[in-house]
């Protein structure tokens, strides 16, 4: 095969390539999103945060630091009781994320939770209410260990 034959080759592969791709790009608009009977009904979440998740300077995951005592729900309400570990060899603040999920994974609360200088070794105890009716919700926390007095966003 000569060179000639080759680029002529490669120039009618790619116009192939190009055209099955372009086949990829058009078509029917943006799909918009409708409301269902469910959606209508369901209360909006609840949202109690100061900083964004991640946001502060030294940042260091330390979900394994916190335990949660209790989750359950009292009144029109959830309590979420739990104790933070600083397992770091410095004095350290930590944001915890209360996250309450329904069966579907949808956020229906989310509170942020500060402990700030807990010493290296030490053990605080920390709590949370969430004004969030729903019933058989599940906690989930994020828990980010900044060192101590960095943690401001």
């Amino acid at each position: 095969m000569t060179a000639r034959t080759r680029s002529l080759a490669l120039a009618a592969a790619l116009l192939i390539a190009g055209g099955a791709l372009a086949g990829c790009t058009g078509g029917d608009p943006e799909p918009t999103p409708t409301s269902t009977a469910t959606d209508a009904a369901a209360e909006p979440g609840v949202t109690d945060i100061t900083d964004a998740p991640g946001s502060g300077e030294g940042l260091t995951g330390a979900l394994a630091d916190t335990t949660t005592d209790t989750c359950e729900k009292s009144g029109d309400g959830w309590s979420v009781v739990g104790t933070v570990t600083n397992s770091s060899d410095a004095a350290a603040d930590y944001r915890i994320y209360v996250s309450l999920l329904n069966g579907a994974n949808d956020t229906r609360g989310l509170q942020q939770v500060n402990v700030t200088a807990v010493e290296p070794g030490a053990t605080n105890d920390w709590e949370s209410s969430i004004a969030v009716a729903d019933d058989d919700l599940t906690c989930v926390l994020r828990v980010e260990r900044y060192p101590a007095a960095a943690s401001e966003g």
